[in-house]
């Protein structure tokens, strides 16, 4: 068959081939009650599309990391030094695995169980809060020994804890035994240059 001729047969034989499909199509839906031919009906109901509710999780990442150090979040020690009279460097690092915020107040420590023991402060405002985590280190200075009058009652371990109310303080053994008059305490710093309690 000649190609041009092929070209000009293909559009009748594709039109004739669509009519016969339509006829067939209508012959073939007939009325219930008499078998008259009747065209097909047009849906009235619109057309649905399939949706998916969109799902929500929580996001892990919005929660909290840490918050307020305990002192079981905190490993301490403690050492001796020379400035301002002689004073105890407190030292605070995080535990492994253990974010969180000590406040930047004045240590909460003290020498024995009587008030008179209570390290009070020697700054007169609060410092920023530090965010304990990893390496980072705060410290404290205690100067056991703050009163005018010579004298006082020597103690071989200081009392710690991350915050005032914290109910497991932990008890640090000194490199040599305090005596101890009017304690005063510095704000927790990462500075231990600005951990020196001076009196005022």
């Amino acid at each position: 068959m000649p190609t041009s001729f092929r070209h000009r047969i293909a559009p009748l034989v594709l039109a004739t081939a669509t009519t016969a499909l339509a006829a067939s199509a209508c012959s073939s839906e007939t009325a219930d009650d008499g078998g008259e031919q009747s065209s097909p009906r047009p849906s009235t109901e619109p057309a649905t599309e399939a949706t998916t509710e969109p799902t929500t999780e929580p996001d892990q990442d919005s929660e909290e990391s840490g918050g307020v150090c305990a002192t079981g979040d905190l490993s301490f020690t403690v050492s001796e030094e020379s400035q301002a009279g002689g004073y105890y460097l407190i030292t605070a690092s995080a535990e492994p695995g253990v974010t969180c915020t000590l406040e930047g107040r004045t240590i909460e420590a003290g020498f024995g169980s009587g008030l008179s023991g209570d390290v009070k402060p020697s700054e007169q405002a609060e410092g920023e809060p530090i965010t304990m985590t990893g390496s980072t280190k705060a410290y404290a200075g205690v100067n056991p020994h703050s009163g005018p009058q010579e004298g006082g009652v020597q103690f071989e371990e200081i009392i710690v804890s991350a915050h005032e109310g914290d109910m497991d303080p932990v008890s640090l053994k000194l490199p040599s035994p305090a005596e101890v008059d009017q304690p005063i305490g510095t704000n927790w710093h990462t500075d231990a240059a600005k951990a020196v309690p001076f009196s005022s």
